[in-house]
């Protein structure tokens, strides 16, 4: 399985603070994700070349289109694999790999061209998603568009399928695979998250 971390957002809510490099519990969200992830073919997608250099050591790839936010993040890891990629946004450093498989392999199944986590409200998760390089076209229309929403063209795709988030408490009890650090409050109710959680990734609360 493919997986590309985006992190190349410039976390303006937490002062400019780089999210993959916060720690929780004593670890960079980056460093948790990447040993989550440690079996699948896994690239760092960042903004810049010099964004780039804090993850030497590491399969690093650079936005397509200089800012353009997660887009060109998409683009540029969907650019480099050729074929279906789980992308997962840095500032999630509770996603489960069993969950990434889980809607992989419900993409494969329906062969989507998208396939997106819905909440029973509505509410989307594109940065915790799969996607195939079908959809290369429509967000290169994007590009000249100025069109920067990621749904414009994962919409304007022929095969789209959204997955139930509550089927996947199966395999993550608390949903805490979707649980997103964008505020210093984020970051302390992360802690509090991860010490309660054991070292086999398992939820306690």
């Amino acid at each position: 399985m493919n997986v590309a971390i985006l992190v190349g957002g410039r976390g303006r809510r937490l002062g400019g603070a780089e999210k993959s490099q916060i720690r929780i519990c004593g670890k960079k969200i980056i460093e948790r994700l990447i040993e989550e992830f440690a079996e699948f073919e896994t690239v760092i997608v960042c903004r810049d070349e010099g964004q780039k250099r804090l993850f030497e050591g590491h399969r690093c790839v650079v936005d397509s289109v200089r800012n353009f936010g997660p887009l060109a993040g998409i683009h540029s890891a969907l650019s480099y694999f050729s074929s279906r990629t789980a992308v997962v946004a840095c500032d999630m450093p509770f996603v489960k790999a069993k969950v990434l498989e889980k809607l992989y392999a419900e993409a494969e199944k329906c062969d989507a061209d998208a396939l997106l986590p819905v909440w029973s409200d509505g509410r989307l998760e594109p940065l915790l998603a799969v996607y195939s390089p079908k959809i290369l076209l429509e967000i290169e229309r994007s590009f000249e568009k100025n069109e920067r929403k990621i749904l414009a063209p994962v919409f304007r795709s022929n095969n789209v399928a959204l997955y139930d988030i509550e089927c996947l408490r199966k395999i993550d009890k608390n949903l805490l695979s979707f649980f997103n650090v964008n505020t210093r409050e984020d970051v302390e109710r992360a802690e509090k998250l991860c010490l309660s959680i054991d070292l086999g990734g398992k939820s306690q609360i």
